[in-house]
C-alpha cells in the first residue's frame, strides 16, 4: 500500500513538473488570457515529464527487486519502466522531437550556425538561402528541405549527420571555417525546380546542357550562386 502510494505522489510530482515547464514556456511573450499551451509546449513538457518518470520507476523496480525479490510488484514495475513508459517517449520522440529538429530554429540553436541562418533570414541578403526564404519558395523547414538528401534513407542519414554536427558542437572539435562536407548534388535543386517553366525554358537551359546538369557536371550554383553569404565578408562587414 505504501509503494502505491509513493509512485502516486511521484506521478503527480511528475505531472506537476510538465505543468511547471508548460507555464515557464508560456511567459516568454504575453498569452491570450486562459492560455494552458499549444500542442508543442505540452508534448515537450509530457516527454520530460515521462522521462523523469521512468527513472523514478526504474529507481523504484531496482530496490524493490533487490529488497524482495522479483515479486508480482516487482514485475509490474519492471513492465512498466521497461514496456510501457518508453514506449510512450518514443512516440514523442517520432511525432515531435524528430520534427522539431528539421525547424530553421533548430539549426539556429548552435552558436556555430549564426552566420548561415543570420544569412537565410536578412530580408537584403541575394543569396539562393534567403531568396528562398524570404519569397516563401520553400514553406517550412528552409535549411532541412535543401540539405537532407532525398530518397528512403535520406532522411535518416542527415539525423545521423546531424547528431555528428551536435557532438562536435557540443564538445568543441567543430573545425572552423565551416565547409559543406561534399559537392551539393544538382538533383536537390531539379526535385523543385527541374518542372518549372523557367528551368524548361531553352534560352535559359538549352536542352545540350542538360545531361550535364543532371548528372552534376555542372553545378547549379556556378550560375545561380552563392547558396550562401561567405563567412568571410561576414567577418569584414562586422568590423
Amino acid at each position: 500500500m505504501k509503494k502505491r502510494q509513493s509512485t502516486g505522489r511521484a506521478s503527480l510530482a511528475v505531472l506537476l513538473f510538465a505543468l511547471a515547464v508548460v507555464a515557464v514556456g508560456a511567459e516568454e511573450f504575453p498569452r491570450p488570457k486562459g492560455w494552458i499551451g499549444n500542442v508543442d509546449e505540452w508534448a515537450h513538457a509530457l516527454a520530460i515529464g515521462f522521462c523523469v518518470l521512468n527513472l523514478i520507476l526504474l529507481a523504484t523496480t531496482f530496490r524493490s527487486v533487490r529488497r524482495n525479490g522479483l515479486t508480482s510488484a516487482g514485475k509490474q514495475l519492471m513492465f512498466l519502466s521497461v514496456g510501457v513508459v518508453p514506449l510512450a517517449l518514443v512516440f514523442f520522440a517520432y511525432s515531435y522531437a524528430i520534427p522539431a529538429s528539421e525547424k530553421v530554429e533548430a539549426c539556429g540553436a548552435c552558436h556555430v550556425m549564426d552566420h548561415w541562418v543570420g544569412d537565410l533570414q536578412n530580408p537584403k541578403s541575394d543569396t539562393l538561402a534567403a531568396v528562398h526564404f524570404k519569397n516563401r519558395y520553400i514553406q517550412e523547414n528552409h535549411c532541412y528541405t535543401c540539405h537532407s538528401d532525398y530518397g528512403m534513407f535520406g532522411t535518416i542519414s542527415a539525423k545521423m549527420e546531424g547528431l555528428g554536427h551536435i557532438l562536435h558542437n557540443t564538445t568543441g572539435h567543430y573545425e572552423k571555417p565551416i565547409k559543406i562536407a561534399r559537392p551539393y548534388p544538382n538533383l536537390r535543386c531539379l526535385s523543385c525546380h527541374g518542372a518549372s517553366q523557367k528551368f524548361l525554358d531553352p534560352a535559359k537551359h538549352p536542352k545540350e546542357d542538360m545531361a550535364d546538369l543532371i548528372s552534376g557536371k555542372n553545378a547549379c550554383i556556378d550560375c545561380h550562386g552563392p547558396a550562401h553569404a561567405p563567412q568571410e565578408a561576414e567577418k569584414k562587414a562586422s568590423r
